[in-house]
């Protein structure tokens, strides 16, 4: 395994074909990025709703921090509106895997959060789960090059390829780290399952669709144009649909799903039982935010508005298709190469002037 020293950013390969349709589930990492706003308001009210529902993981704080943060000069800060720090960035990450026990599952989504407590702010950036990846980092055991996404999967407790901390989303971390130069604070891993229940939860959401959503291309519009009411179930298939819609449009639907989950939580009633709808589904959610670190963002929340929550998507001439044998799979893959230019726009937009 290469030395990560000697990590230099891929040169992409220009291709004659069209840009194929590879980020699946994208909004899972949109949703954990709205679950890091949300799970933070739970302590802020007390107005029972019920009894929770049962949890299905045990160890929530099981994913720790890696130590590998670049030294931004926030500890001790005098320009926070709230702690001693002026900034977090936080990994979000949306698993495909269905079981509840984040033993295993592949990141299908891949969000990094920037939380700004000087402006204050949130800047999401989202990364495409297929980048070409040919040093994940020292401590994870895999045959190279790997998709970005495998590098979780490895890392997962019930693969044990990652001798780190953190288990797969420190694994994830540390190739993020290596390759693009961005150090994580805290991680939030959501599954299929929470995300569902959450949207269950507070009543469903209300969309308005200017165009109708196939799910698949022998069916027809299964989402049709217009106002309509999605339930879990319903919402996580509309961030999934993909057939006729290219990577762009797939995200400015699933971006559509994310105002609307915010605009719902702006209602009176659905707020003030936010708390205990969060204690339903926080046993589900994987994060390694302390009580501390949860008391300084709660401080945030009052101060966060819509219109301080910004969505940053690579554009096509960042990420360019080719194909590669990736070893673990053992067969070639669409891929996407990327270069310099991919991580300065990921700086230059979780760091916006």
């Amino acid at each position: 395994m290469a030395n990560p020293d000697e990590t230099q950013p891929i040169r992409h390969k220009k291709q004659n074909k069209a840009l194929l349709v590879v980020i699946s589930i994208i909004v899972g990492g949109l949703i954990i990025a709205c679950g890091v706003y949300f799970f933070w308001l739970r302590p802020l009210l007390n107005t029972p709703l019920g009894d929770p529902f049962d949890s299905t993981l045990e160890n929530s704080a099981e994913v720790v921090s890696t130590g590998q943060n670049a030294e931004k000069g926030t500890i001790g800060s005098n320009n926070a509106v709230c702690g001693d720090e002026d900034e977090w960035l936080v990994l979000v990450v949306g698993i495909d895997y269905r079981e509840g026990d984040y033993l295993y599952g592949l990141a299908d989504a891949i969000r990094i959060v920037r939380v700004d407590f000087t402006k204050p702010e949130l800047n999401v950036v989202a990364l495409p789960r297929a980048l070409f990846i040919e040093n994940p980092g020292p401590r994870l055991d895999v045959d190279t090059p790997i998709l970005l996404n495998q590098s979780y999967f490895f890392g997962t407790s019930g693969m044990g390829h990652f001798s780190g901390s953190g288990y797969g989303a420190g694994a994830l971390a540390e190739t993020l780290q290596i390759n693009f130069d961005i150090g994580i604070d805290h991680y939030l891993v959501v599954d299929f399952a929470a995300f569902k229940n959450f949207i269950y939860l507070i009543g469903g959401v209300q969309i308005n669709l200017p165009e109708p959503i196939y799910i698949t291309e022998s069916e027809g519009p299964y989402f049709p144009a217009g106002v309509q009411i999605l339930d879990g179930e319903k919402a996580l298939q509309f961030a999934r649909a993909r057939a006729y819609s290219s990577d762009n449009i797939r995200i400015n639907n699933q971006t559509l799903l994310l105002q609307a989950i915010f605009q719902r939580l702006q209602d009176p009633e659905v707020l003030k039982y936010l708390p205990d709808l969060l204690d339903s589904i926080s046993n589900m959610i994987l994060t390694d935010v302390s009580l501390a670190d949860m008391q300084t963002a709660i401080c945030l929340v009052d101060k966060l508005s819509s219109d301080s929550i910004n969505f940053y998507n690579p554009d096509s001439d960042l990420i360019e298709t080719g194909r590669e044998f990736i070893p673990s799979m053992g067969k070639e893959m669409d891929i996407f190469y990327w270069d310099q230019a991919l991580t300065d726009w990921i700086k230059a937009s979780l760091w916006v002037e």
